[in-house]
């Protein structure tokens, strides 16, 4: 027969393991809270504390103004005292010139507390100290102290922290209580659902532990009979596998369509144009200019495919922007410039507006749309870029007039490597990917990417951008 409790089970191991866990981090949170309060308490009296030496000196300051030292010194001290906080001053011979009412009263003058307390913080010298007296909690502030640039003596403040000390100490043991009992209560209920869910989970791991790369398209973890909690788990497995399979046969595509479409002419055309330029002698200075704004281009180029290279490793969270207020207007008239070729066909309207952005990744995704309309219009007509602000957001919209997108496409074009028309896009040379780049840029901007199209008409791609970090925090 198998015992109840099995000290070599999975479930015995786990609950031992999880208690001892819970213990060591339970404690050691109870410890780090227990010091960090008290860290807290004594670091804010003693703020309190130098905060009241330097208001004081301050104050008296003002007073001596229109009356001799003493009496500014008694009305400064009467200003700042309070009940839990006792001031006092000696002049330079040692003797007290003026002290807080606090002193002379109430627990202050029990068991001459107050002279001990004058003579230990005396003897303690200058600076700020935590100190113990009669059983009582104290924060003590020595300084010196002038008025008017007038050195009258010592300034002495005292802030007892008694009753905050007992009220952290009652806390302590309230936790230290509930630690103990809530790691008895876990390690029964641990116990109790690692017994149930131990033997569904075996199975899966069974399932789970045959599947591979090899078989993602078709691995499946299906279940007859389990718990709800079981097949809501394999369910979603079963979602995150076809996600893997579909995410894998895309990179493998993105990978083999960007090495042979793009990086391989793009790296033979940048080894031509610098082996030409290494024999520039007999060329002229406009041609030799040419072929270096030629070599730089086609290298922006390359680092520019490496860019989307590392956009397809976006998900692993290891693509950062660098977001920044940046004037919209410029960047999208330096993008409208950069498109000389057809500069005029590019109508713009452009209000004065700035935004959150990575400038150069604005710019890539400006070009792509400009670019990417250029190429479905007809050659003779206009391409509008507009630029407005609404609320906290820029929007930035590229409208063209060519054939437009079908309304079953629209939803589609933003996945990689879509194409909406197979035979138009190899012709103007497109690879599928510039609108998903466009839409991941734009979201990596905690911006949006919007299109309306209808056929025969045209179709306007609207970028949304946060104009404030309060929109741009929310967005994310």
């Amino acid at each position: 027969m198998k015992p109840v409790l099995d000290p070599n089970s999975i479930q015995s191991r786990i609950t031992v393991g999880v208690v001892l866990a819970s213990a060591i981090g339970i404690s050691g949170f109870t410890g780090w809270l227990n010091l960090r309060m008290r860290q807290i308490l004594v670091e804010g009296h003693k703020d309190n504390t130098l905060m009241i030496a330097n208001r004081l000196e301050q104050d008296a300051g003002l007073f001596r103004e229109s009356m001799v030292v003493k009496e500014a010194l008694d009305m400064a001290i009467d200003y700042r005292e309070q009940p839990d906080i006792a001031i006092w001053v000696t002049d330079t011979s040692g003797e007290v010139i003026a002290q807080s009412n606090t002193l002379s009263v109430g627990s202050w003058q029990a068991n001459d507390f107050a002279s001990e307390l004058m003579n230990q913080v005396t003897d303690d010298g200058p600076g700020l100290g935590v100190m113990r007296l009669q059983g009582r909690h104290l924060i003590s502030c020595v300084s010196p102290l002038e008025v008017n640039g007038e050195l009258v003596g010592e300034l002495y403040v005292v802030d007892e922290i008694t009753e905050d000390s007992r009220s952290l100490a009652q806390i302590t043991r309230m936790l230290a209580l509930s630690s103990v009992l809530a790691i008895g209560v876990g390690a029964i209920a641990t116990s109790l659902y690692i017994n149930r869910a131990m033997r569904p989970i075996r199975k899966m791991n069974h399932l789970a532990s045959n599947i591979c790369a090899k078989n993602l398209a078709s691995a499946r973890l299906e279940f007859d009979r389990a718990p709800t909690e079981v097949q809501e788990l394999a369910q979603a497995c079963n979602m995150m596998i076809s996600r893997l399979s579909d995410a894998w046969a895309q990179q493998r595509r993105f990978v083999s369509d960007v090495s042979h479409e793009l990086r391989t002419p793009l790296t033979l055309v940048h080894g031509y144009l610098q082996s030409t330029l290494r024999r520039s002698c007999n060329l002229s200075a406009p041609q030799k200019e040419g072929l270096e704004i030629a070599a730089a281009e086609a290298d922006r180029t390359i680092k520019l495919l490496q860019d989307l290279l590392d956009l397809a490793r976006a998900d692993s969270g290891h693509f950062h922007f660098q977001i920044e207020r940046e004037s919209l207007d410029d960047i999208t008239q330096e993008v409208i410039e950069m498109c000389r070729y057809a500069t005029g066909r590019i109508h713009s309207e452009l209000e004065p507006v700035e935004g959150l952005v990575d400038r150069n990744r604005l710019k890539q995704v400006l070009i792509n749309l400009i670019d990417n309309a250029l190429k479905y219009s007809i050659d003779s007509e206009p391409i509008t870029v507009t630029l407005r602000e609404m609320g906290n957001r820029a929007y930035i919209d590229v409208r063209d007039t060519g054939r437009g997108i079908p309304l079953c496409d629209l939803n589609k074009i933003f996945d990689p490597f879509y194409r909406v028309d197979e035979d138009r896009s190899r012709a103007t040379g497109g690879t599928g990917l510039g609108l998903s780049i466009v839409k991941t840029l734009v979201e990596g901007m905690n911006g949006t990417l919007k299109v309306q199209s209808k056929l025969g008409e045209g179709s306007v791609f609207t970028v949304s951008l946060p104009t404030s970090f309060v929109v741009a925090t929310g967005d994310r």
